[in-house]
């Protein structure tokens, strides 16, 4: 079994004193950064220093999902000046061009990796701090305006998995399949229904209809838009899912 802490669950932009889409797992002693959006690290740092991240993994470069990236570098750098960190930090992520991409290939302790679809990585496990089993996640191209990778995460027979931004498909069913925890986003409203196929994003009815065709056993709303009653949301994937929906919050905890 595993944890997953909330770190930020805002789309767009996030509300005062939170974050965009961000999520630490935790694993054998081992703590891996999933996403890394606006005020993120702020999150991250009430939890765990730089020095204590075995990984980081990015869905795409959204901002809202990546603003942070370049705080992080920064982090690491200092670290690395100080002689806090000397190991590695592996850096998982979609193609990048730009500054931001210089930086993190400049930094020596930066150890980055290129995800594409259907790729697989092992996290942890023998090389862990507690040598325990590794975690494998599994990225999943998404239906999103620019690349974007959800993710299959297991480990020791438990399934998270997590939509990251995407558009209702059959695609999004086959990675929730038979998942323990299925955190899914929920950026608009069911009668938005017709903007959620261009933008690339799901209402909070689709994400229970995907959990439930996919057999999720549980269900977790992200990415919150913020205007109308977030309660809506709940109540639109509840009619769908069949099941008790969860909403993440900052500083929530989930255990798979």
């Amino acid at each position: 079994m595993f944890t997953v802490r909330v770190l930020g669950c805002w789309g767009a932009y996030p509300a005062p004193g939170e974050a965009t889409s961000g999520y630490l797992l935790e694993i054998d002693g081992d703590r891996i950064l999933v996403d890394c959006g606006s005020g993120v690290l702020s999150k991250l740092f009430e939890v765990c220093p730089i020095e204590d991240l075995r990984a980081v993994i990015l869905s795409h470069h959204h901002y809202d999902h990546a603003a942070d990236l370049g705080v992080l570098f920064h982090a690491v750098l200092l670290a690395r000046l100080s002689g806090t960190r000397t190991r590695s930090l592996p850096i998982f992520m979609p193609e990048a061009e730009g500054k931001i991409l210089e930086d993190l290939q400049e930094e020596p302790l930066i150890d980055l990796h290129i995800i594409g679809d259907r790729d697989q990585v092992r996290i942890g496990g023998n090389e862990g701090l507690n040598a325990g089993e590794p975690l494998t996640v599994e990225f999943r191209r998404t239906k999103h305006p620019i690349p974007c990778f959800g993710m299959v995460i297991r480990h020791e027979g438990h399934t998270l998995a997590y939509s990251a931004d995407s558009a209702f498909s059959p695609d999004l069913i086959d990675l929730a399949r038979a998942a323990d925890l299925f955190i899914c986003e929920a950026s608009l409203y069911n009668h938005q229904a017709d903007v959620a196929i261009s933008a690339g994003h799901c209402t909070a009815g689709q994400a229970g209809e995907a959990a439930r065709l996919a057999g999720a056993r549980r269900l977790a709303l992200t990415h919150f838009p913020q205007y109308g009653n977030l309660r809506d949301l709940r109540e639109q994937a509840h009619s769908t899912f069949g099941k008790k929906v969860e909403m993440a919050s900052v500083r929530a905890v989930w255990t798979v």
